[in-house]
């Protein structure tokens, strides 16, 4: 029995959801680093935290975008097992 071409594209999709998705957690204090070390102490911080916060939003929504598409084949068993 061989597996279609697409098989492993829902793998890695879901695979790559969940980095996304924890990457996300590390984004704004990532932000905050590189803007104090570009910016300075006081104002970097700030502009650190901003930028950090809509990439932590970003990549969470597309890490749950990922997942959702990667889960998407996978929905018919769970609707068999109910």
């Amino acid at each position: 029995m061989t597996r279609p071409a697409e098989a492993g594209q829902s793998e890695s999709l879901l695979i790559s959801g969940v980095a996304k998705t924890i990457n996300a957690a590390f984004a704004i204090p990532v932000g905050m680093l590189s803007g104090a070390a570009r910016n300075g102490f006081p104002f970097g911080l700030v502009t650190g935290a901003v930028e950090g916060t809509f990439s932590a939003v970003g990549k969470a929504v597309s890490g749950a975008a990922d997942l959702a598409k990667g889960g998407a084949p996978y929905a018919k068993y769970a609707a068999l097992a109910l």
